[in-house]
């Protein structure tokens, strides 16, 4: 009789609380989990731990939407006129230009369309940041570096001699495709030579049999930050870094481990000048679809991953973030509503710093909880 009743109290705060946090009420929601010995009852009676997940899951929740309603007056953000009807995004910085990639129609290659969207192929373009607001001054960037394929995420070198890039899997004018039939992406570096962009090489440890892309330079130079989904990766795509030795070759491409990488997709790095890793993700836990997220490095090589909230993020895909920090202005692109196209680069303006910290207590208290609590069969992680 004990065993029903205790069951029954399970359910009943576990149901009524998941009630209260769909509504948003989530200071009911707590004070439902944590009465009556709720823990204790979970660890007697649901040995899988699934009722304790769903607990950890709206307790992070929780905490993030916390935080979001704290970070809405640390940034202004404003549509760009530079926007087209077809995709742009993935914004970076090039000697006082933006550069970025888009799919709008400029008649270039016959207007040859990917079938998978119906949109023209991806192209790199640049614009003046002095003259962001005249869509009339965006060009192509000039050389070899576009083609009929697809390019995009560019990332410079300091000195503005060298870009790695995106694009198609591509030689000698043909895409490549994969044992399965697919075109993957990889990563090329081109040289800035007579005010072209030529000599276009691809890295040596891409793949024919998986993708590599969006790098991004730490400030130094000497580390090269990407996206794959290479063998070994926890997730859908994961961030990796490869050191880049002073002769030009490269080291070993190293995963970035699971504190930042997820079983979902972490893509899009950019290091800032100041060492922060800003990448988007669907992994953790956010405000729907990507979301921006910053890794503010701390000793003993613990990260703490802090979402940025709104209005950087929405409940849409929010991704490519980059930050100018001595003016304290930046670019991203969303594909939110009221856009003009299908994705779109904003710019924003920083009016608060980010904080020095970001705690999930009820996250933390959880965890705890399972590690500290003796059970024969007890798992000692979610």
């Amino acid at each position: 009789m004990v065993l029903n009743q205790n069951y029954g109290a399970l359910f009943f705060l576990f149901f009524w609380g998941t009630v209260f946090s769909q509504g948003k009420q989530f200071k009911r929601t707590n004070e439902n989990f944590k009465d009556g010995g709720f823990i204790d009852v979970i660890w007697e009676f649901d040995k899988e731990k699934k009722t304790l997940k769903s607990v950890k899951n709206l307790e992070e929740q929780r905490s993030i939407d916390k935080r979001a309603k704290q970070l809405v007056d640390k940034f202004v953000v404003n549509k760009l006129s530079i926007n087209s009807k077809y995709s742009d995004y993935a914004p970076s910085f090039f000697n006082g230009e933006l550069v970025f990639a888009s799919s709008r129609n400029t008649n270039n290659f016959l207007n040859i369309v990917d079938e998978s969207n119906n949109q023209p192929f991806l192209d790199l373009y640049s614009i003046s940041i002095a003259n962001i607001s005249n869509k009339n001054d965006v060009l192509r960037l000039k050389g070899n570096i576009n083609t009929k394929f697809h390019e995009s995420s560019a990332t410079f070198s300091k000195d503005g001699e060298t870009v790695y890039f995106t694009r198609n899997n591509y030689s000698k004018n043909k895409s490549i495709t994969s044992i399965n039939g697919v075109v993957l992406l990889k990563i090329y570096k081109a040289s800035y030579i007579n005010g072209k962009w030529d000599d276009i090489e691809e890295l040596p440890f891409n793949s024919d049999e998986y993708s590599i892309a969006h790098p991004a330079l730490s400030p130094d130079g000497k580390f090269l930050y990407f996206a794959s989904d290479m063998p070994g990766s926890i997730g859908k795509s994961d961030l990796y870094v490869v050191e880049i030795n002073r002769d030009g070759s490269f080291g070993e491409p190293r995963n970035l481990g699971s504190q930042i990488n997820t079983s979902g997709r972490e893509t899009f790095p950019y290091v800032s000048d100041q060492g922060k890793l800003f990448f988007a993700s669907d992994g953790h836990k956010g405000l729907g679809g990507l979301d921006v997220f910053m890794v503010m490095p701390y000793q003993d090589d613990f990260f703490e991953v802090y979402n940025l909230g709104k209005p950087i993020n929405s409940s849409k895909d929010d991704f490519t973030f980059i930050i100018d920090e001595k003016s304290r202005t930046g670019y991203f692109a969303s594909n939110r509503r009221g856009g003009k196209g299908d994705d779109d680069i904003y710019s924003f303006k920083q009016i608060d710093s980010f904080p020095n910290h970001y705690e999930l207590r009820g996250v933390q208290k959880l965890e705890r909880i399972l590690e500290l609590k003796p059970s024969k069969e007890a798992t000692t992680s979610l």
